[in-house]
């Protein structure tokens, strides 16, 4: 289950270029109902350092941190991860049988620059066991992170709201067949990478790169067309390619 029941709180500060979150939050898994003692506290922290959106001088410069704590009431605990496609299966499990808590800290960036856009995340994980795990230490780490790179052929930039500290909707230059519009394209290069081995905590590792090319018809329309290369460690290659049409309202 990706998502668990909870309340967040935020606001936002100096012309919305400081953004604060804090969150509680329970886990269901899956069962929709309240179990035990367990519940996550997550915060998050969000600056704006450059914000000039110029109709032909777009640059904006997005960081961010956020920290999670899970406390799992020394239950068992189960992690399933998969490649960059959301149909792929999951290569990467780990299961622990008596977990205590999980630390999580997160640090972010976006850069753009016009038709250029720069993405990067890095996440590091801090595990503890229990005091009866079959496992023989008292805590592991897991790491990960991400960057992307991408490119608007046709001359149009990715929109960031600062009121949703994210991309909004993107408007071509020239809607696909609107007196000969083509549209807006936009290639996109990835590189991914995870590790979930400690010691005697065996989940596996993968790298996945990632081509992409993006396709808006207009503000509601868009296919995506992926290829993605992902290396899983131990059990060899997977090459992926995807399609996604979507329209939004």
């Amino acid at each position: 289950n990706d998502r668990n029941l909870g309340i967040i709180l935020n606001n936002q500060f100096l012309s919305k270029r400081l953004s604060v979150y804090a969150g509680y939050f329970y886990p269901t898994d899956a069962v929709e109902k309240y179990l035990g003692n367990k519940y996550h506290l997550t915060f998050r922290l969000v600056g704006l350092p450059v914000y000039k959106v110029e109709a032909d001088n777009y640059k904006v410069f997005h960081v961010d941190a956020g920290f999670t704590y899970e406390y799992h009431d020394f239950e068992e605990v189960s992690y399933s991860l998969r490649p960059e496609s959301h149909l792929a299966p999951k290569y990467l499990k780990i299961n622990v049988d008596e977990t205590k808590s999980v630390n999580e800290y997160n640090a972010g960036m976006v850069l753009v620059f016009n038709q250029l856009s720069l993405e990067g995340e890095y996440t590091f994980a801090n595990l503890l066991t229990g005091p009866n795990s079959a496992y023989e230490h008292a805590n592991y780490s897991a790491s990960s992170y991400y960057g992307t790179i991408a490119w608007f052929i046709t001359g149009e930039h990715k929109n960031y709201s600062k009121s949703k500290v994210a991309f909004d909707r993107l408007s071509p230059k020239k809607n696909f067949g609107a007196n000969g519009g083509l549209g807006a394209w936009e290639i996109a290069f990835r590189y991914s990478y995870i590790n979930v081995n400690d010691r005697d905590l065996q989940g596996g590792k993968m790298n996945d790169i990632t081509v992409g090319l993006n396709w808006y018809l207009n503000p509601i329309t868009k296919i995506a067309l992926n290829y993605v290369r992902s290396d899983i460690d131990k059990l060899g290659i997977a090459n992926i390619y995807q399609m996604r049409f979507q329209i939004t309202f």
